[in-house]
């Protein structure tokens, strides 16, 4: 006879940093990022015609999903240069949780002399030391989390503005829906979805596909399995994935055989992309491939975005129990910035 089932709260003994008291406390944090957000001054900032956001990892995920919410232009910029073509009709947004970020640094500082349209998010460091001395509004949030869960400070401070804006709709829905899954989705809710989903990809390696809006989540779901579960995980956009990662699933089952299709599924999804999720799950089923789908909560677009991606944190953590990690560090990330120097 086996041993018995672990309970939840006997896995929660490996979250030392309390990773799950901050996924809880996601609704929250969004409502303090609105606030936050409520205090930039409009009249720096606008008559901008598109968004230039710079973030890396963790900090630079609001900017992906900025391009899924906003309807005007949004360009991300994860590297150490800033486009040639950035001049005063671009709005040009640092994002750095830490402050110290060198690549956004450095293109943050080729955008000063670009354009007056320039705004930083941060806790604080050399970003926000660099706006402070030049005059520049930055939005100050808090200190002690990691990068990759302080995403409602991040993220929401700017719907906030760009709500004032009139460029995001009503965000009472969706808070409403972060809120109903925070409750849902808590440890002390056994059988829970994000817990049926981790004891589902225990072991497997997850291949998770998004179309559109909710591409930016399926590329969270991959980094927070990478860096909360520590597990490998890869992630895909349909319909581009129909024209060269299908023919992959040739030889999954002998090269991959953990892999295993999560779809992103959104009540906004184009019709023909609908027909290829319907088509695509019939070439898994074939070829021995196991899929699953996970569906966004609530009637709006932005509810179903981040009902997803939060379901997604949670999910990540639940595999971190059973994989028996704990989810907060990510030492191979200190390791490589200890070797870079910075």
């Amino acid at each position: 006879m086996g041993q018995p089932q672990k309970t939840w709260t006997e896995l929660a003994a490996v979250d030392r940093a309390g990773t799950a008291q901050v996924l809880a406390g996601f609704p929250t944090q969004c409502r303090q990022g609105l606030a936050l957000g409520e205090r930039v001054p409009l009249e720096r900032l606008s008559g901008f015609t598109r968004v230039v956001c710079l973030g890396m990892g963790g900090s630079g995920i609001a900017d992906a999903l900025l391009r899924s919410i906003l309807p005007i232009e949004v360009v991300p910029v994860r590297d150490y240069a800033l486009p040639p073509w950035v001049g005063a009709e671009s709005l040009v947004i640092a994002l750095s949780y830490s402050g110290d970020t060198e690549e956004t640094l450095a293109a943050f500082h080729q955008a000063q002399g670009r354009t007056p349209r320039l705004l930083a998010v941060t806790s604080g460091g050399e970003l926000g030391r660099l706006c402070t001395k030049a005059g520049i509004p930055w939005i100050e949030i808090p200190t002690g989390y990691q990068p990759r869960a302080a995403l409602g400070y991040l993220l929401f401070p700017l719907l906030g503005l760009f709500r004032r804006l009139e460029l995001v709709p009503d965000l009472g829905e969706t808070l409403a829906v972060l809120d109903d899954l925070a409750a849902e989705l808590a440890p002390n809710r056994e059988a829970n979805e994000a817990q049926t989903l981790a004891r589902t990809l225990l072991g497997r390696i997850p291949l998770v596909y998004g179309a559109g809006p909710t591409s930016p989540v399926a590329f969270r779901w991959k980094t927070q399995l990478n860096e909360n579960a520590k597990a490998p995980a890869f992630w895909a956009e349909l319909p581009e994935l129909c024209h060269n990662e299908v023919v992959g699933y040739e030889l999954t089952s002998r090269l991959l055989p953990q892999g295993t299709v999560v779809f992103l599924r959104a009540r906004g999804d184009h019709p023909r992309v609908q027909k290829r999720v319907e088509i695509l799950h019939g070439l898994l089923a074939a070829r021995a491939i196991p899929w699953l789908d996970v569906s966004g909560r609530g009637a709006g677009a932005l509810a179903q975005l981040l009902s997803l991606l939060y379901l997604g944190d949670w999910t990540s953590y639940y595999l971190a129990l059973l994989n028996g990690v704990d989810p907060a560090p990510v030492a191979i990330i200190g390791e490589m910035k200890k070797q870079l120097g910075g």
